[in-house]
Order: C-alpha cells, then sequence, then structure tokens
C-alpha cells in the first residue's frame, strides 16, 4: 500500500465501525503517514490503546475482502514488542491527522520507531532509519539510549543490538 491507498483503507475502515478506537501506527505505515517514508507497505502493525479488538478484526476482515487485501492486512502482531518502550512513551505519541469519526491515530515518538527499527533490522528498516536518525534531537538521542537500558532489563540481546547499532554510527555509548 502506498500512502494514497493507505489513507483510504485506513478512511473505509473507519466507516465500518460504529465505536471509538485509539490505535498506534508502528512500522511502515507510522514510516509513510507520519515521518514521510515515500515507500509502501504490504500490511498495517498497530498497537490498540482503546477499543474492542474483535469488534475492529471484524471490520479490518471486511475491508480485506472488498480491497482484495490479505486478511491480517492491519494485525496487532507488534504487540510482543510493547514491552521494549519505558512507562512514559505514551508521552512521545503523536496524534495523526485523518478524517475519521471513530479511529483516533497515533505514531510512536522517534526514539521508539528508531529502537524498534533497530531491533528488527531488516532491509527497509536500515532505509527507515536512514530517515529517522538525522531527525534526532539531542534530547531523543538521551531518550533512545535509556530505552536500550530499558530494554537491557530483560533482552540483553536486543539492547546489545541498539547499543552495536548506534556505536557503528559514530555514537558515542558510556
Amino acid at each position: 500500500m502506498n500512502k494514497y491507498e493507505l489513507v483510504e483503507d485506513l478512511q473505509t475502515l473507519d466507516e465500518k465501525l460504529s465505536s471509538s478506537f485509539d490505535i498506534i501506527l508502528i512500522g511502515g505505515a507510522a514510516m509513510i503517514l507520519h515521518f514521510g517514508a515515500k515507500r509502501a507497505t504490504s500490511d498495517v502493525d498497530i498497537l490498540i490503546l482503546r477499543g474492542d479488538w474483535e469488534k475492529l478484526h471484524q471490520a479490518i476482515k471486511e475491508i480485506a475482502i472488498e480491497h482484495n487485501l490479505p486478511e491480517n492486512w492491519m494485525n496487532d502482531a507488534a504487540k510482543g514488542f510493547v514491552d521494549i518502550f519505558p512507562p512514559d512513551f505514551y508521552h512521545r505519541l503523536v496524534p495523526l491527522s485523518f478524517k475519521c469519526q471513530h479511529l483516533r491515530f497515533y505514531a510512536l515518538g522517534n526514539p521508539e520507531q528508531v529502537a524498534m527499527k533497530i531491533i528488527a533490522l531488516r532491509e527497509q528498516d536500515i532505509e527507515d532509519l536512514e530517515l529517522l536518525l538525522p531527525k534526532l534531537s539531542e534530547e531523543e538521542k538521551k531518550i533512545l539510549i535509556t530505552i536500550a537500558q530499558h530494554i537491557n532489563n530483560f533482552r540483553s540481546d536486543w539492547a546489545q543490538k541498539i547499543f552495536y547499532f548506534l556505536q557503528e554510527q559514530g555514537w558515542e555509548i558510556d
């Protein structure tokens, strides 16, 4: 899905719903809609902050049929990564502007998005990191290090991956 198709599918999904949802877009969809990536994505990774997953899932399946998309074109598989976020990550969520009645979308803050991209580190993630890293403010760089330290409490391999990647980028890590 390119940016136009993505917005259209999300707005069509909104029309199918009768209750409200707060959703964090993660990965490629966030890269396209918030961070300015000029690429397409094959799916929409989400985290649901508020709303009934079963009702949303049913509407997602309907859109898949109507728009000839895979059944899991929108999925919450990223929920397995929620633990990497420090407790204050909600303060860095960025509201996205869409003409939707029931869906409210957010993007992760830059430090969280960078951390997730480094952990995944696929080809498209490297391209996304080339876009994201130069945009990090000094404060966001500190937050990214704090995120890596937080991750080290339960996934030292992921934390080490972040530290090594940043060191390869010329960062000095204590």
